[in-house]
């Protein structure tokens, strides 16, 4: 039989006991005071629900957006704050989704959804994000695009055309100067036809109404379309254009891929010193075709390469470079090879030059495909 327990020993093991208790409620205070400032500065709302798609808690941001305080949607249905939400799956993302707030009045949520559970019981976490402002912003840019296709596009093209005529004396002969103007308005139309050219393509490509157009096509054609294409503006910077082709058939969209190369070679022959050379290397293969545009220019630094592909991202501009674009053209290439399952990439030295490439895979689908 054991000796019996002192009243002494006894009221230490109670105390000890008391000790132990009070650091684990001050642990479980200083966890739960820890996860209310989390909540509480958490930029998106966060709603948990119950199986039965009620809703438990709100943080603070939830708060801010509905305007409704956490008392009054603990126990609402989801419904009460998305009328069109039927149910929510795990891990999933519910875009431009209506939401109700206190003044009647309907905002765009974007909602990410995570389950979890916890002694048996399954809860759901819901992410929530007002992006009504974000929607309006970007419908103000879908009709900027729109007017500058409809307002710009057209009567530039018409005055190309009308220019393209004067020079080849369908109006009269010109004088020596008149011909050096209409080349000159020309290339400022052709200047402005591209910037407008990029902003539309750029929309199509983030919307996904591009298509590129699958079909027969070659190295050699695809390389002496982007040759005929820069003679000018090679010739006007003095710097040749080279080419080396081993040729190969593919199947691509052949104009895309034209407008992808002939926006590296311009860049090259813009960031080259005259008298230099430009060379455009086309490398068919049974499997992969591989295009490059090497140039002599200044290289690119370390710094500036990872963001080169991104949208509205510019290199330092020469400083005898007149003109700028929106940064568009390097990140449009990107998405052009992208919809052809290829990729594209850059070598670069500092004062020895730059060497874009990108290959493209074997493909034998033919027809329209989404970009």
């Amino acid at each position: 039989m054991a000796d019996p327990v002192s009243k002494e020993e006894l009221q230490k093991k109670v105390e000890q006991q008391e000790i132990v208790i009070a650091k684990l409620t001050q642990t479980l205070e200083t966890i739960q005071s820890r996860t209310r400032k989390i909540l509480t500065s958490l930029p998106l709302g966060l709603l948990v629900l119950n199986s039965e798609m009620k809703i438990e808690a709100a943080n603070s941001r939830i708060e801010q957006i509905f305007s409704y305080t956490p008392r009054e949607l603990a126990g609402q249905n989801i419904k009460f704050l998305f009328p069109e939400i039927e149910a929510v799956e795990a891990d999933s993302v519910l875009k431009r989704t209506p939401g109700k707030v206190k003044s009647q009045d309907y905002i765009v949520c974007e909602i990410f959804a995570n389950d979890f559970e916890e002694d048996g019981i399954k809860r759901t976490f819901l992410h929530v994000q007002d992006v009504t402002e974000k929607q309006r912003l970007e419908q103000l840019r879908k009709d900027f695009v729109q007017m500058v296709s409809h307002d710009l596009r057209t009567p530039l093209t018409s005055i190309n055309m009308l220019l393209s005529m004067l020079g080849q004396d369908r109006f009269g002969k010109l004088e020596d100067s008149g011909y050096t103007a209409v080349k000159r308005a020309q290339s400022n139309a052709d200047y402005l036809i591209k910037l407008v050219s990029d902003l539309l393509d750029a929309e199509k490509l983030e919307s996904g109404d591009l298509e590129i157009e699958l079909q027969a096509t070659s190295v050699s054609t695809i390389i002496r379309k982007v040759v005929d294409a820069t003679q000018d503006a090679s010739k006007a910077q003095k710097v040749k254009v080279v080419t080396e082709i081993t040729e190969g058939g593919l199947i691509a969209d052949e104009d895309r891929l034209v407008q992808v190369l002939i926006n590296l070679v311009s860049n090259a022959v813009k960031y080259s010193e005259a008298d230099s050379e430009v060379l455009i290397k086309g490398v068919g293969g049974a499997e992969v075709t591989q295009f490059s545009v090497i140039d002599h220019g200044p290289g690119i630094p370390e710094n500036q390469r990872e963001a080169i592909f991104q949208r509205y991202k510019q290199l330092n501009q020469p400083k005898n470079l007149k003109r700028r674009g929106f940064g568009l053209g390097l990140a449009i290439c990107k998405s052009l090879i992208d919809a052809h399952k290829g990729k594209i990439w850059l070598e670069s030295e500092v004062g020895k030059g730059s060497t874009f490439s990108f290959a493209i895979p074997k493909l034998d689908v033919r027809g329209p495909q989404s970009a």
